[in-house]
């Protein structure tokens, strides 16, 4: 019995080492200055003790407080907000508090090797991710590179088998072309064929100075000229600029195109301008029809290509039947010219009929208005 109280004096003497002690101090003693002796006591003890002085109070008593403590002794003084008009003070034993504080502290270092070894771990994988971002962005882009360059080779090798072949067909022309008279009297030797590397030359220039360096689209055939193209000549290059939507797009002219053609209108040197659809013989401009102005004009057989062509452009690829003769022709009537083969649109009321001409028309009459290339309006009813 005797060995049990002496065990249990021994606890009750180390636990009060490690006792905190409270004072409260009401707001109003600490108010009116009756605490202040109270207050310079506290700090005077603990300065001498080297213990920690805890003040929870409103803080706008703070500075009062610290004052009043410090007026005892320089005291190590911890001030906390309070939500009560009062003053509690409360000292901690240093010792027991280092004591306390020691297994805190080892768990708050073990919790932060944790957290910085969990940081490390995650910016090794964040680093990890940001490389095989990398890597899969750098594969992409030279898979998107090798794209570009095998588009390119295939652009430039179908434009070289497009300048091959029309090079070839120009040599097949001309190869399969009559040979020429022999002319009555010595006259200049004909110039000799431009080489195929001129015409390289010369369709790089092109593609520099209309097409800002790039190849050419592709070929076009005579047949394919639209109104509103522009013809480049140069030598044996025939050039064509057409505009689609924002772009324009350069092609190289196939085949042989007499530049007299009343539907090219001359622009420049060397450049003109497409009025309409080239179809057939055609008719030269005025200025190279050497005075003839009377067309003859008679029903195309069938299968004709003019038949063809103007039963396509005015009525839809169906057959035209009737037939006009020029003194019938009648004001408002149109008349659509291709070689001798000519076309009549006549407006009766919401229908529209049409005609092959037959006979003889003079295109220079003061009853006929030419509207284009080939196109003619009828002014009067009086036409001879």
């Amino acid at each position: 019995m005797l060995k049990r109280l002496i065990l249990a004096s021994a606890l009750m003497a180390g636990g009060s080492a490690y006792a905190q002690e409270n004072t409260d101090i009401s707001g109003a003693n600490f108010q009116s200055g009756k605490a202040d002796s109270t207050l310079a006591a506290l700090g005077k003890q603990a300065a001498a003790t080297g213990n920690k002085l805890v003040i929870t109070a409103p803080a706008e008593w703070h500075a009062k407080i610290a004052a009043k403590v410090k007026a005892g002794g320089n005291a190590d003084v911890v001030l906390r907000e309070g939500f009560y008009e009062n003053v509690l003070v409360r000292i901690e034993n240093k010792g027991a508090a280092a004591a306390a504080a020691a297994p805190k502290v080892a768990d708050a270092s073990k919790v932060d090797a944790e957290k910085a070894k969990a940081e490390a771990a995650k910016a090794k994988a964040d680093a990890e991710r940001v490389k095989a971002e990398a890597e899969k962005a750098k594969a992409e882009a030279e898979l998107e590179k090798s794209r570009a360059e095998a588009e390119k080779a295939r652009a430039e090798a179908e434009a070289a088998k497009a300048r091959a072949d029309a090079q070839q067909a120009a040599a097949a022309r001309a190869a399969a072309a009559p040979p020429a008279p022999a002319p009555a009297a010595p006259v200049a030797a004909a110039p000799k064929a431009a080489p195929a590397a001129d015409a390289d030359a010369i369709r790089a220039r092109f593609e520099k100075t209309l097409n800002d360096g790039r190849t050419a689209d592709g070929n076009l055939s005579v047949a394919a000229l639209q109104s509103g193209d522009t013809l480049y000549v140069d030598g044996p290059v025939r050039a064509v600029t057409r505009r689609e939507g924002r772009r324009l797009a350069l092609y190289w002219l196939d085949g042989d195109i007499d530049v007299r053609r009343s539907e090219l209108k001359p622009l420049a040197a060397d450049r003109y301008q497409v009025l309409s659809s080239v179809r057939g013989e055609g008719t030269l401009r005025k200025e190279f029809a050497a005075g003839a102005t009377t067309l003859a004009a008679r029903e195309p057989a069938a299968g004709a290509p003019a038949r063809t062509a103007l039963e396509k452009s005015l009525n839809d690829g169906h057959a035209i039947s009737e037939t006009i003769e020029p003194s019938k022709l009648k004001s408002g009537d149109v008349i659509y010219v291709s070689g001798d083969a000519a076309a009549v649109v006549r407006r009766l009321g919401r229908d529209i009929a049409r005609f092959w001409l037959v006979g003889s028309l003079d295109l220079q009459q003061a009853g006929l208005q030419a509207d284009g290339a080939n196109k003619y309006k009828v002014l009067n009813d009086t036409l001879r």
